[in-house]
């Protein structure tokens, strides 16, 4: 019995002295249990996250879509030729002694302001290929198709053939400005359109440049031709041929595996394409379901919320030209002229198309940083006041002549208006305000009133400097600058930082709370 007690009394002694570290022990069992269902707790979340099981992130990568732009800008190059080409090749073509061709006035002038009407037929007829094959489809015809036109100049025998090649000319650049402006808008993020449309103003101001350094060199006209028909139409019709459609078109065609993929290689593997692709459907939905077809599409153009901004925009479009937008770069060799300093006309237009790219390639820097709106009427703000200026000297010249020791005076304001002009504000908008389901139907319409908005200016401007006076004319330039500035701060709402579906929502909810 003793000995019973004793091996109890033994045992507790045991339990007492191990007590602590079995106390311990525990405890640090349960501390390691309960890291571990921390670390699990965790691991649940990141997995119930589709982002994080697939390795997707909300940034997306940025060289596809600039080397897509950079194809597509490309083509704008051959536009800004297209429009520069007369003013460096007339005086060879108005040379009584050359033994080329030679034009008669009215021939020179239609070799001016022909392409335009061109152009207009071309952005009629646009929306077809637009809708039905795709804005890089539609590039892949228009291509050529200036090719061929470069080339006909290069090798016309008659002066018809010339102005011929001319309109083909307009016809091309009209397929060519839809579809190539439309295709960088819908392939862009929302986070770098802006800085992507304002490259290809930028392309654009780079072939009229390259346009007026060929011209001062020793070589013809139809070897300015041959040359440029072989750097702007070639190297782009390879790239487009390695590019994808646009992913916003494919949704419109129901292509929705194809759009996938066309998001995935111009955002990267990376970035989460179901949830951008998600909300182009649900847009496309709300627009009365995918319009596949121009009839269709044209139909749609009857909300109220699209009706609205084709009205508003139509009008912009149109209006612009008349403060000069078209007219200054088309006759600044005349207007220098007229102004009588001692400086070169040509060296004052090629100072021109430098400062182009100088404010085209600054406001590619700040076009997504601004607002829209008050970037667009401070623009407009400069632009009134150096027409005002510019019209004030030339009134000054007309009655005594005060200021003409002033001789950089007109390049200052000519350049300043070059500078702040090549703003890619209206470009933006004239893809960002319209919804996916009609955006390939809405643009060429909107190209349609452009042209006929730059043909009228362009007819009409000699006729205003004979009636007004070279300065009348500087000064109907900066009333319509005032007039933009009213009708954009009144009608246009403001888009940057939205992707183009928020841009859709944000119209419709307005147009219903309107209603």
């Amino acid at each position: 019995m003793k000995e019973t007690k004793k091996g109890i009394a033994e045992w507790e002694k045991e339990r007492i002295l191990e007590e602590p570290c079995t106390q311990y022990q525990t405890k640090q069992s349960s501390n390691e249990t309960k890291h571990r269902e921390e670390e699990q707790t965790m691991t649940k979340s990141q997995i119930s996250s589709p982002e994080a099981e697939c390795g997707h992130t909300g940034t997306p990568a940025i060289l596809h879509q600039v080397l897509g732009t950079g194809v597509a800008a490309m083509a704008q190059m051959d536009i800004g030729a297209i429009f520069a080409y007369p003013g460096v090749t007339l005086p060879q073509l108005l040379d009584g002694t050359s033994d080329d061709l030679v034009f008669t006035t009215a021939q020179a002038a239609l070799f001016g302001s022909v392409i335009y009407l061109g152009a207009m037929v071309g952005s009629f007829l646009a929306g077809l290929p637009m809708v039905r094959l795709g804005q890089r489809v539609t590039l892949l015809m228009a291509l050529p198709l200036s090719f061929a036109s470069w080339m006909a100049l290069t090798l016309a025998p008659s002066a018809w053939l010339v102005l011929t090649a001319r309109m083909v000319q307009g016809f091309a650049l009209s397929l060519m400005a839809s579809s190539s402006n439309t295709y960088v808008a819908e392939i862009a993020h929302s986070s770098i359109r802006g800085r992507l449309v304002a490259g290809m103003e930028l392309s654009r101001q780079v072939g009229s440049l390259l346009i007026f350094c060929l011209g001062v060199s020793s070589l013809t006209w139809r070897q300015v031709a041959l040359t440029t028909a072989l750097v702007n139409t070639v190297l782009p019709f390879v790239g487009l041929l390695l590019l994808p459609n646009s992913p916003r078109w494919l949704a419109t065609r129901n292509r929705h595996e194809d759009a996938r993929r066309a998001l995935t290689f111009f955002r990267g593997h990376n970035y989460d394409t179901d949830k951008e692709l998600e909300a182009i459907s649900s847009q496309l939905q709300k627009s009365s379901g995918k319009q596949t077809n121009v009839l269709q599409q044209v139909k749609q153009l009857r909300q109220p919320a699209i009706l609205r901004y084709v009205v508003v925009m139509s009008f912009v479009l149109f209006f612009i030209h008349f403060n000069g937008t078209s007219v200054l770069p088309a006759y600044v060799v005349i207007i220098m002229n007229t102004a009588q300093v001692q400086m070169s006309s040509y060296v004052a237009a090629i100072a021109v198309c430098l400062t182009k790219i100088a404010g085209t390639f600054c406001f590619g820097f700040v076009i997504d940083r601004i607002n829209r709106k008050p970037l667009f009427m401070a623009i407009s703000l400069v632009n009134a006041v150096s027409m005002a200026v510019l019209g004030g000297y030339f009134f000054d010249q007309a009655h005594g002549g005060h200021f003409q020791h002033l001789e950089w005076l007109p390049l200052l304001c000519l350049t300043t208006y070059a500078f702040f002009s090549v703003s890619p504000i209206i470009s933006l908008l004239r893809t960002e305000l319209f919804p996916t389901a009609v955006r390939s139907t809405v643009v060429p319409i909107l190209y349609t009133t452009f042209f006929i908005g730059a043909f009228l200016a362009l007819q009409t401007y000699p006729y205003i400097a004979v009636g007004l006076g070279p300065y009348g004319a500087f000064w109907v330039f900066a009333g319509c600058s005032l007039i933009l500035i009213v009708i954009v701060l009144l009608t246009i709402p403001e888009t940057r930082g939205k992707t183009l579906e928020q841009i859709t929502e944000m119209q419709q909810n307005a147009t219903r709370s309107s209603q």
